[in-house]
């Protein structure tokens, strides 16, 4: 507001000077009263995982996700035992050890705001504790209630709630818990989220979800 770099922001001191999560200096806070995303918040115990999210390379956010040529690289699609090609997780192998997870099983990435489904991409190239899944992906519901996506869109289930005067939407360094999923299982549970009608190369179409 003065016009100037500003390392000790003089307009949130005076409307804002008390609030422990958004102080006039800034400096690592690792969690709050609203912001409790941290691995070393209590809550990592139940979901020691944090998320890498980014903008992904194979499409620009869902746009593109149908280039069946595109598909075909390890990196952006894995298909799975149902035919279906899913979103990468990226995992290290000490992580997918301990979760009993192989390269290319089907892995539930979860937290209490939801699930999301996508094959496991065992790689060295993640650190342990972090998993990562582009953002951005289609949609593609298996359930509402409770909240499964099939088509590893991860804004389902990343933090609504932020500090104070913070008007942004967290898609990255959020808590999850991974597993591998017994696809035979959901598929029983789910049979018609299965049913859907899916071009072999280029994943959801209109014809998925409308009718008439």
């Amino acid at each position: 507001k003065s016009g100037k770099i500003e390392f000790f922001a003089q307009w949130l001191y005076e409307n804002f000077g008390n609030d422990p999560e958004r102080p006039p200096v800034a400096h690592y806070i690792p969690h709050g009263k609203t912001w409790q995303e941290s691995r070393y918040h209590p809550k990592a115990q139940k979901y020691p995982l944090l998320v890498v999210s980014n903008h992904p390379r194979w499409r620009v956010h869902a746009e593109g996700d149908d280039i069946t040529w595109l598909r075909e690289i390890q990196t952006c699609k894995i298909r799975g035992p149902d035919g279906y090609q899913y979103e990468p997780i990226w995992i290290h192998p000490i992580d997918a050890a301990k979760r009993g997870i192989k390269h290319g099983d089907i892995i539930a990435m979860y937290n209490e705001r939801g699930t999301v489904l996508g094959a496991a991409y065992v790689t060295e190239r993640i650190m342990p504790g972090a998993v990562y899944q582009d953002h951005g992906a289609r949609l593609d519901l298996i359930s509402l209630e409770p909240l499964i996506d099939r088509g590893g869109a991860n804004n389902l289930i990343c933090p609504k709630e932020v500090a104070p005067q913070v008007p942004l939407m967290v898609v990255t360094a959020f808590l999850v818990e991974a597993a591998k999923v017994n696809m035979e299982e959901l598929m029983r549970k789910y049979p018609d989220a299965f049913k859907r009608k899916l071009h072999p190369d280029a994943g959801p179409s209109y014809e998925s979800w409308v009718v008439g």
